[in-house]
């Protein structure tokens, strides 16, 4: 495999991963974010029990998807580092078929 190639796809999987954990720990700001334009939307007043279903409804949705982020991109450096580890066994081990 070519160095260039591997450093690309290890990039885009750190890249990955730090968006996924800053998305699930800025889930509750991003979350009230939304309740609150949602008030503004319905010009300054609310339900309590609307906006508190609206407000984990973003929680939830911000969660969900920097979850996503976070195992895809820890996903593919596994996988890429399986890759490595098995490109880097020694030329006697693939004479013996070991």
């Amino acid at each position: 495999m070519n160095k260039d190639y591997l450093r690309f796809t290890y990039a885009i999987s750190t890249a990955s991963l730090i968006i996924g954990l800053v998305m699930i720990f800025n889930s509750v700001s991003r979350g009230q974010s939304l309740a609150d334009a949602e008030i503004n939307r319905q010009f300054g007043s609310m339900d309590t029990d609307q906006y508190n279903m609206v407000y984990e409804a973003g929680i939830n949705q911000f969660l969900v998807l920097g979850g996503i982020f976070a195992g895809s991109g820890l996903l593919i450096a596994i996988l890429v580092s399986f890759v490595l580890l098995l490109k880097s066994k020694p030329a006697i081990e693939e004479e013996l078929h070991v």
